[in-house]
Parts: C-alpha cells; sequence; structure tokens
C-alpha cells in the first residue's frame, strides 16, 4: 500500500500548558507541525473532499483540543492529542511536533515530536489485553 502524506505546518494553537505557576496563568500559543499519513489512492482517482483527510476539520480539531486541554508537559499533550487525530481521522499514521517559546536568560523554542501509527498502538493494546488476562 502507498502512503500519501498530508503536511501541515506551523499551526498556531493557544493551550493552557506549562510546570510553572506563571505559565498557568493564561493560555500560551503553541506552533505545530503535523504530518498525517493516509492511504489516499480513492481520492486521487474521485478528486473528492470525501475521499481524504479535510485538512480544514483536522486544524479545527487541533485548535479545539487545544483549548479545551490543560497539560503540564508537551509530551503529554502531544501524545493525547495524536491520540485524539487517529481516533478521529482515517489515518495510518501521524507525526507531530509542538514547538513552545521559553523565556529565560537565553530565549529559546524547544519541541517534542511523537510518531504514532495506528497498526502499532492497535497491537500494542491487543498485546496489553493479553497480558493482563
Amino acid at each position: 500500500m502507498s502512503l500519501t502524506t498530508i503536511l501541515i505546518k506551523n499551526l498556531r494553537v493557544d493551550t493552557m500548558i506549562g510546570v510553572y505557576e506563571h505559565e498557568k496563568q493564561a493560555p500560551q500559543a503553541l506552533k505545530l507541525d503535523l504530518e498525517l499519513r493516509l492511504d489516499a489512492r480513492r481520492a486521487a482517482r474521485s478528486d473528492a473532499l470525501v475521499d481524504t483527510v479535510d485538512y480544514d476539520e483536522v486544524c479545527a480539531q487541533v485548535r479545539e483540543f487545544g483549548r479545551r486541554h490543560q497539560h503540564e508537559l508537551l509530551e503529554s499533550f502531544t501524545h493525547e492529542l495524536g491520540g485524539h487525530l487517529l481516533q478521529r481521522f482515517p489515518l495510518r499514521s501521524v507525526s507531530l511536533t509542538a514547538w513552545k517559546s521559553i523565556a529565560g536568560l537565553l530565549p529559546a523554542e524547544i519541541a517534542v515530536r511523537v510518531d504514532m501509527d495506528r497498526d502499532a498502538i492497535e497491537q500494542a493494546r491487543a498485546d496489553e489485553d493479553r497480558y493482563n488476562d
């Protein structure tokens, strides 16, 4: 199977994120890069939006996720968001990088990247269920 990758770069998402009290006072802007992998052969033939992933809807879902969820760590944010996207859209896999500006003696940006594969997640769940039985 060949996969198509949809790239969404520099998506701004406002969310409550941070460990320190001053970070918890107001939403912060994250910059997100997403790589959405899917089988888009049907869409390539039909040229119809219904046969692919509507990236406008993906962006709306990501922004809504940011508004509704609060996290201390970028690691938690990226993993939960990646899982949400895999549940919501017919993706084979997703790579998500969340960039956060930090202030201090040397202002910088930090990022966390997560790669999630639907088949690997389903296999891990099956293994866990088998282990817990």
